[in-house]
């Protein structure tokens, strides 16, 4: 990194002037006649008090006989065996099961296929349909967007439907920290990657080449920036009462065209002189 003059910045989102931990207005005191026209972020911290299932994205919807029937998994960290076991329980609680039979719903899990099979004991047709913005259907097995219509096995009143796709109880693999401080299209300051981290520990990032992830200030003059935290759907992310910290450096980026001109002159002018 070439620089002239800079500026570090150590931002901690419980410093915030409004909002929240990950969506707020932060003051960052830049000196009168400061030239700064560059910014990277050095180094971050992120709380993974996230969860996997997230308000907001955490519906679906039950049609039986072509009536729609909206449910909702509560938020929170799941694996697959508590997360059958919860969304079996509001299934069961929408669906009336058939005469003589205990339950109307069952989910078993294939350790071999990564897969969950839906089993569903009673009249009429049955199906699940997921819409945006939920990203339920990652964790049941289907697509973001689709409908998936049970199956009839021959045997009377009994249906079934194995997920489409492998389960998914990974949390969110990446976060973005955008800021309107940066003179991007994007407006995201900088990526993180959650690699192998686990639920309730930290995200470290930490800039290794700084020239390589810098980018241009929008301007030089304001005080209050903005800043938020969101996942690879351009969705907030809820930290849940934890802090993001990261540390900035503002600085004046040299421009190496002009100064090897200015080398470049100077040594002519020398020659001449000799």
């Amino acid at each position: 990194m070439t620089a002239r003059t800079s500026k570090r910045v150590y931002v901690d989102s419980e410093e915030r002037i409004s909002g929240t931990s990950s969506n707020f207005s932060y003051a960052i005191d830049i000196p009168e006649g400061a030239k700064y026209d560059t910014c990277c972020v050095l180094s971050m911290t992120i709380p993974r008090s996230y969860y996997l299932v997230r308000s907001g994205q955490n519906r679906g919807i039950l049609i039986i006989d072509a009536v729609e029937h909206p449910f909702e998994i509560p938020p929170g960290n799941y694996n697959v065996d508590n997360f059958s076991e919860s969304l079996l329980a509001i299934l069961n609680g929408i669906a009336t099961p058939a005469p003589g039979m205990p339950v109307a719903f069952t989910i078993t899990y294939s350790g071999i296929t990564g897969k969950y099979t839906y089993g569903y004991t009673g009249p009429g047709t049955v199906a699940f349909k997921f819409e945006d913005p939920s990203r339920l259907g990652h964790q049941m097995g289907f697509n973001e967007v689709s409908v998936n219509p049970f199956v009839a096995t021959g045997s009377p009143a009994t249906m079934l439907l194995t997920s489409a796709n492998v389960v998914n109880f990974v949390s969110t693999s990446t976060l973005f920290l955008h800021s309107d401080m940066i003179d991007d299209g994007t407006d995201i300051l900088q990526e993180v990657y959650a690699d192998n981290s686990v639920p309730f520990s930290n995200l470290v990032y930490n800039c290794r080449v700084p020239e390589m992830y810098a980018k241009k200030l929008r301007n030089n003059t304001s005080s209050l920036f903005n800043f938020s935290l969101c996942d690879e759907h351009d969705k907030e992310v809820n930290l849940n009462g934890h802090e993001i910290l990261f540390t900035l450096i503002l600085y004046h980026k040299e421009d190496l065209t002009k100064t090897f001109q200015k080398g470049f002159d100077a040594l002519l002018r020398a020659q001449a002189d000799d």
